[in-house]
């Protein structure tokens, strides 16, 4: 899988916690019980015509063996969906088309064919007709992204036929997933990440799954589900602030440490911090000084002009964000909310001043917000 949990934690030191969500068996059965066995079939029969270059003996080879995982199994024998996605996708990885594996819809038992119908249209529909239809034939990493964006919802239903949840928490499953791009049978592999998971968990990574196919495949407005499953659903006792410089020391995309440094903030910190990261989402993070300094909780001694100086002085990056976190925690309650009105207006006015021009520019366009800051 290749898009677990695809979130974006704003710009805040969430930086790599891109996940994925639901994401990618590369689309179930790809065929209906109407159609003919074609794709795979051909190339195996260029080859016995003769065609001996390196490709095709390799596709002849690739061919041979999904013929014979499909080409002998019994009506009904494939129990679940997983069982016959996994037949599909052996089928049809080296050759995507809408018959590739016709055998495996042949042999999929009565009980299991809904949940495989199910996704066998979204990914036909979506994907092999839509999003894929672009390259001949589709790539399998189109059909495992497309499967992630579009049908999540009955990627997970096909996941969970039948199966027991397990007991580990909703954040075990994204490494656990992205673990499976290396596994031969990746889609059983996925499936039982997932149902390794408890109840809890499911229902975690059922609401971050819903959220981004709701969202055609993006993860940016599904933060507090993203949150909640990282994090397993945890609260502690710490302020937004620690919870912030927590995840700002983590390393990019690690979101092991990043759902361990919000668990362990109060449900005051976490919901504070959930408003910074959904104004940075959707105003950007100049629009947001009102959330950024209520996270950052003031408690220094820091004036208004020196706290304008340290954010001034800033790197830029991805230490940026940190780094004004710092500047605005290390200030007294009062200068923080002078230089919250300064920001603004200097931002607006201002954004492209250097040197004495930045303070003329301040006198001219935000002298009461510059008086303010002066007194505070």
């Amino acid at each position: 899988m290749r898009q677990v949990v695809v979130v974006v934690l704003a710009s805040l030191g969430f930086a790599g916690c891109s996940a994925t969500a639901a994401g990618g068996g590369g689309g179930a059965l790809g065929v209906t019980p109407t159609d003919t066995v074609g794709g795979v079939m051909d190339v195996a029969a260029d080859a016995k015509a003769g065609e001996d270059t390196q490709a095709t003996d390799d596709a002849a080879k690739a061919d041979a063996a999904a013929d014979a995982k499909t080409d002998v199994l019994q009506p009904g024998s494939l129990k679940t969906c997983v069982i016959a996605s996994q037949c599909a996708v052996d089928a049809c990885k080296a050759n995507w088309t809408a018959t590739c594996g016709q055998s495996c819809a042949n042999a999929t038992a009565t009980a299991a064919a809904p949940t495989a119908s199910a996704l066998l249209a979204c990914t036909t529909t979506k994907c092999l007709q839509g999003t894929c239809a672009g390259t001949t034939p589709p790539t399998q990493k189109c059909m495992d992204d497309c499967t992630a964006a579009s049908c999540a919802n009955e990627l997970v239903a096909c996941w969970e036929e039948g199966a027991t949840p397990g007991s580990k928490g909703c954040s075990t499953i994204l490494s656990c997933l992205t673990g499976c791009d290396s596994d031969p049978e990746r889609f059983t592999c996925q499936a039982n990440c997932y149902n390794a998971v408890g109840a809890t968990g499911e229902t975690q990574f059922k609401a971050l799954s819903t959220c981004v196919n709701a969202n055609g495949g993006s993860a940016t407005p599904c933060t507090k589900e993203s949150l909640a499953c990282v994090s397993d659903g945890k609260s502690g006792s710490g302020t937004c602030y620690a919870v912030q410089d927590c995840i700002g020391k983590c390393a990019t995309g690690d979101t092991a440490c990043q759902g361990a440094c919000y668990g362990n903030g109060s449900a005051s910190a976490q919901t504070q911090l959930l408003d910074l990261l959904n104004c940075v989402n959707s105003k950007g993070a100049a629009n947001c000084m009102t959330q950024t300094i209520t996270c950052a909780t003031p408690t220094g001694s820091t004036g208004c002009l020196n706290t304008a100086t340290c954010v001034g002085n800033c790197p830029t990056g991805a230490t940026q964000a940190k780094c004004v976190m710092d500047c605005l925690h290390a200030s007294t309650a009062a200068g923080a909310t002078s230089f919250g009105k300064l920001a603004p207006c200097m931002e607006a006015n201002c954004a492209n001043c250097t040197g004495n021009a930045c303070q003329s520019c301040a006198t001219s366009k935000c002298l009461t917000q510059a008086l303010d800051c002066n007194s505070n």
